[in-house]
């Protein structure tokens, strides 16, 4: 499994997928929040599909302006615009414990650690263990995975009112 595997992005998607699920604890007008993303797409309104009308890069402050229910108008370094508020923290992230997810220990791990394709170490375990399946187990996740496209999940969230679908 190569690090841009179907399954490692479908863990990623997951897990954005609850993160999207958190939104910010009561934002208010006046308050700052904090981009989640690298590079997170200000809109130029409060609607899933608009039109991009600035960005702000990972861990960006951003001062909020309005509130309408999931939807903030918030302003940054590059321009002002609408985010939805599950693409932000009300805490800023720490840049690095995202960029390494070499080896960490079972208690620190991270989903993005945890999605690493497995050591030859860890198939022998495996094996040792009677787990041989475990491979072929992947295999057919990342076949399966491999099915489902954009279009597929955009329009699950959206008739299921999902992350920023939301009302």
């Amino acid at each position: 499994m190569n690090s841009n595997s179907p399954l490692r992005l479908l863990a990623l998607v997951a897990v954005a997928g609850a993160l999207t699920g958190t939104a910010v604890a009561e934002p208010k007008a006046g308050g700052t929040v904090y981009s989640k993303r690298a590079e997170l797409k200000l809109l130029a309104e409060p609607k899933p599909l608009a039109a991009s009308a600035a960005s702000a890069g990972f861990a960006e402050a951003l001062k909020i302006t309005e509130v309408r229910g999931t939807w903030l108008n918030v302003t940054g370094a590059r321009g002002s615009g609408w985010v939805f508020a599950g693409l932000t923290a009300e805490k800023k992230p720490d840049a690095e414990k995202l960029a390494g997810v070499g080896s960490v220990d079972a208690s620190e791990s991270t989903t993005a650690a945890a999605a690493r394709p497995l050591s030859p170490e860890a198939e022998q375990y495996a094996a040792r263990h009677g787990k041989a399946e475990a491979g072929r187990d992947v295999d057919w996740v990342e076949a399966e995975a491999r099915k489902v496209r954009p279009a597929i999940v955009t329009a699950y969230m959206k008739e299921n009112k999902k992350g920023e679908y939301q009302e």
